[in-house]
């Protein structure tokens, strides 16, 4: 049921690159970094493992959309592509991590991408 959901927002993200999309994207991104919590919490890795793939599909959404439409400033746009391409880094290892049983360096890996959400707000929210 999970899948299917993520699956239908996933595709409805990927229909149309508007300010409808970088929020449907977002929730798609809180979702997940609230389900990877969740599993940290409850000592679940099968919950953080589908945290990080809501996590994954909702960042690669950013390599197939054309963020100016929605971002005007050009050093903006640079910027961002770059957080993108650190995130996906980050996501990479955090989920090694995760799948080595490495609970101390995922906890790690987490915050790097919590600090690419954050830098990400910092520069598009003006945070």
């Amino acid at each position: 049921m999970k899948k299917i959901i993520l699956a239908l927002a996933v595709s409805s993200v990927f229909a149309f690159a508007s300010e409808t999309t970088v929020n449907a994207t977002m929730s798609l991104m809180t979702q997940g970094m609230n389900q990877v919590q969740n599993g940290f919490l409850y000592s679940d890795k099968k919950t953080i493992a589908e945290g990080i793939k809501t996590i994954e599909s909702a960042n690669s959404i950013f390599t197939k959309v054309d963020v100016s439409t929605f971002i005007k400033n050009n050093s903006k746009i640079q910027v961002t592509k770059n957080i993108n391409k650190h995130l996906t880094a980050d996501l990479k290892a955090f989920k090694k991590a995760v799948k080595s049983e490495n609970y101390t360096d995922a906890t790690k890996q987490y915050g790097k991408v919590l600090a690419n959400c954050i830098a990400c707000h910092k520069i598009i929210r003006g945070w």
